[in-house]
């Protein structure tokens, strides 16, 4: 008997995302894995739809009429879709992102749980409104949760009292490897990045603090001015002195990750944060602020992070304690954490 599970990628916009890489690199695994399923995968009409690699033999695309930033409206759109995807031809398996869970006495629903921002003041406040009233009851719903790591599985049973969640890490892959540093020199003067410098990766908004890495540069260079730096995807951001790249192709971005001196995560909020394994995975050190995700990478193996004390809410330009790592020794091991895609596959892929 052929299982017909149907994915919920409206949320995934097409610019690079921590949960766009996740679907992207689980997806052909999960078919591998269920030889037995079908996967549809449902796309936002301004999502970009899949990438390159988000192929294979039981995937099948498709692009509904909602968009990725439609919130509130998108998902009650989903939900009306969904039920009426059942009535036509029925499935077994939903796997979603943050609901919506439909006719869940016929569907064994899983929904993935990247990171619970909306409780820590970020994502607005129609977030936080569902996350604090309706999201515990939407997750109680679901046949599984799975979380992406295991700072996000404490925190869900610290929020909402879950005690069945499942923990499938994100991973690093190729291009992002010790492989990546042959291009490393060609690549960088190709973009204008000169060594030395130190990279930052990541969307340009509050949880992220970039400016806070700025202002540890800033500092690290007022004691070593050939240091320079390099932000990728931190579009509409400017920074005199910096090269900055709204978007980067995976090979460009892991050349840049092997060539970088540092890789600077300051985050004062993660779920996860991709840009410290993918870091680590291309031989580079990361100086990553104290919080729960980045000290559960440490406990997966991790090695080359130098963890300091996130930057203050109400000190955007300022990181206390990094530039005194970024012009310090560089770690003698560095190497990701042990977790793999193909395991994160095997873990979703048994709960289907």
């Amino acid at each position: 008997m052929t299982l017909l599970v149907v994915v919920d990628a409206t949320p995934y916009g097409p610019v690079p995302s921590g949960a766009r890489r996740r679907a992207e690199a689980l997806l052909p695994r999960l078919a591998r894995a269920r030889p037995d399923a079908v996967f549809e995968v449902h796309w936002a009409r301004d999502g970009g739809g899949p990438g390159p690699a988000c192929t294979g033999d039981r995937l099948v695309h498709a692009t509904d009429d909602v968009s990725c930033r439609g919130g509130a409206w998108r998902l009650w759109r989903r939900a009306r879709a969904l039920r009426r995807r059942h009535r036509e031809a029925p499935y077994g398996h939903l796997l979603v992102d943050h609901g919506p869970v439909v006719v869940p006495d016929r569907v064994r629903t899983v929904v993935t749980v990247h990171d619970l921002r909306f409780l820590h003041g970020y994502g607005g406040r129609l977030r936080a409104l569902y996350g604090r009233a309706r999201y515990g009851a939407v997750l109680r719903r679901a046949a599984v949760v799975v979380a992406v790591s295991d700072a996000v599985r404490d925190e869900l049973s610290s929020a909402y009292g879950l005690r069945d969640v499942v923990v499938a890490r994100n991973a690093a892959e190729a291009p992002f490897s010790p492989a990546a540093r042959a291009d490393a020199a060609a690549v960088a003067a190709r973009l204008g990045a000169r060594a030395p410098y130190v990279l930052v990766v990541g969307r340009d908004e509050p949880r992220k603090a970039l400016r806070a890495a700025v202002a540890a540069w800033r500092e690290a260079r007022a004691r070593a001015p050939d240091l320079g730096l390099v932000l990728a995807g931190a579009a509409g951001l400017a920074v005199e002195g910096a090269v900055v790249f709204p978007s980067l192709g995976d090979g460009d971005l892991a050349a840049l990750y092997a060539g970088a001196s540092w890789t600077m995560v300051p985050s004062r909020y993660e779920g996860f944060s991709l840009p410290v394994a993918e870091s680590l995975a291309c031989g580079t050190p990361v100086v990553a602020s104290d919080v729960a995700a980045h000290r559960a990478l440490v406990a997966d193996g991790a090695t080359g992070v130098v963890l300091v004390p996130p930057p203050a809410a109400d000190a955007a330009d300022a990181w206390p304690g990094a530039a005194d790592v970024l012009l310090g020794a560089r770690p003698a091991l560095v190497a990701p954490p042990r977790s793999t895609w193909d395991d994160a596959a095997a873990v979703v892929a048994a709960r289907l």
